[in-house]
């Protein structure tokens, strides 16, 4: 076995089957177990990550000063640009990595619920010795309380049969909400807004760019994380439509999951700020 089915694939599909035993054979839970967990697993990260933001303002801050400082001088500006870059952006390159690892997870997640489908035997497979192996001919619980098929896609489903897709439809809607705000809450954990000046500020020339490439790379990341803010859950719904509904729910504990530490994250910060404002 490669090294990434025995630190991903192998304990996970292990992990469900354990779980979904547990839960009298309901895998839906065991699915939204795994997706809690996992972010649980990458907490540490994203709360790194979200101190990190911070450091965003700083950059800012210190590349309008660089910017004011050195107008006349086009060279300094572009050196003293360089080193305020190599100084912050790779804290804030560091912080893709939690989305790197919820990636490597949920492709292995989906790797294990199509190998289910396929048969509950592909577990024996690798399963662990002190996990029980399913017997030939097993037939896996896919029902989530009646509502949904875990293994079943809404695209193989009729548009004209409206009650049997309308469920489907309306998990592929709120995976795709809730990455949205969870991309959103995650992007802001403070609900801070802009300062007033900066909102009144004038969009920058284009020549002005080119006459700051050094700047470029910070402004275009920027740029990207608000792209990928309405992009993504596009893709989600996109990609929900073809694939089968228990990703999708995989996906909603997830975002959600994200949704509410973001809000306790903030509200005990908040209470904190108040705390020493009184003392």
């Amino acid at each position: 076995m490669d090294i990434f089915t025995v630190l991903f694939y192998q304990p996970i599909f292990n992990f469900i089957i354990i779980l979904y035993r547990l839960f009298s054979e309901n895998l839906g839970l065991a699915i939204i177990l795994v997706a809690l967990i996992s972010r649980l697993i990458t907490l540490p990260i994203t709360l790194k990550q979200q101190q990190m933001m911070g450091t965003n303002k700083e950059m800012q801050a210190k590349i309008t000063e660089v910017k004011n400082k050195y107008k006349k001088d086009k060279k300094m500006q572009q050196e003293e640009m360089a080193k305020v870059q190599s100084e912050y952006l790779p804290a804030q390159l560091a912080g893709c990595l939690p989305a790197i690892l919820q990636f490597v997870l949920f492709i292995n997640i989906y790797n294990v619920i199509n190998n289910l489908i396929n048969g509950a035997e592909s577990f024996n497979v690798v399963a662990y010795p002190f996990v029980e192996k399913f017997a030939e001919g097993y037939q896996l619980h896919t029902s989530f309380f009646g509502i949904v098929d875990l293994k079943t896609a809404a695209s193989t489903i009729d548009f004209n049969n409206v009650m049997a897709i309308l469920p489907y439809i309306i998990l592929i809607a709120l995976a795709s909400l809730t990455q949205y705000i969870s991309i959103k809450a995650s992007l802001n954990p403070m609900g801070e807004t802009k300062p007033k000046e900066e909102k009144e500020k004038k969009p920058q020339k284009k020549k002005d760019v080119k006459e700051n490439p050094a700047e470029d790379f910070a402004t275009a990341l920027q740029q990207s994380t608000k792209q990928t803010m309405i992009l993504f859950p596009i893709m989600i719904a996109f990609f929900s439509y073809s694939i089968p509904i228990g990703l999708s729910i995989y996906w909603i504990a997830q975002n959600s999951f994200v949704i509410i530490q973001t809000f306790l994250i903030k509200r005990l910060k908040t209470q904190a700020q108040s705390v020493k404002a009184v003392i």
